[in-house]
């Protein structure tokens, strides 16, 4: 992955991680979240440019708010939504320390790993209104991956997140 040659450090997230965790689904788009400094920034965007629609200020921008940029695939037009970690959040800061390293069609991929989803997941639909889509991924996730998971992580970031009811209820 570009991002592995880069040193840019990254984890897989959303529906796509989902397909690693969980039921295999479809999804619209590729949630990735990035840790890149600013001088970072040029490296990524020449070696992405050729193949795909980066908007380099909307990156700098991005970077500087700790918020969302895109890219888009020349080619096929599918989105990559980076998601620009905030450092200054411990369960951010938690979550990206946990994320796997999984293999991909015999490559190396980094993935958030299947507790963080859930919690992840959990928020989503949280600030979404509910959302039955979020609620099945959790779901599959958890039924999957029973036994593995460590519950008494999610028992204690569940509530520091906001999100102790919805995580009881699944």
């Amino acid at each position: 992955m570009k991002l592995d040659k880069l040193g840019v450090a990254y984890m897989v997230t959303g529906g796509s991680a989902v397909s690693f965790w969980g039921q295999v689904r479809t999804t619209a788009d590729i949630d990735i979240v990035v840790q890149i400094p600013p001088s970072d920034i040029p490296g990524l965007v020449a070696a992405i440019k050729d193949e795909a629609y980066i908007d380099e200020e909307e990156v700098i921008q991005a970077v500087s708010a700790k918020r969302m940029f895109n890219v888009i695939h020349n080619r096929t037009v599918f989105k990559v939504d980076f998601a620009v970690m905030d450092g200054a959040n411990s369960y951010a800061k938690e979550a990206f320390s946990r994320r796997k390293r999984l293999d991909f069609a015999g490559q190396p991929l980094w993935v958030i790993s299947p507790e963080d989803l859930v919690l992840s997941k959990l928020r989503w639909m949280q600030s979404a209104g509910g959302s039955e889509r979020q609620q099945q991924d959790c779901r599959s996730i958890m039924e999957l991956n029973k036994g593995a998971l460590n519950v008494k992580y999610m028992e204690k970031w569940a509530p520091i997140i906001g999100v102790e009811k919805e995580y009881r209820a699944l």
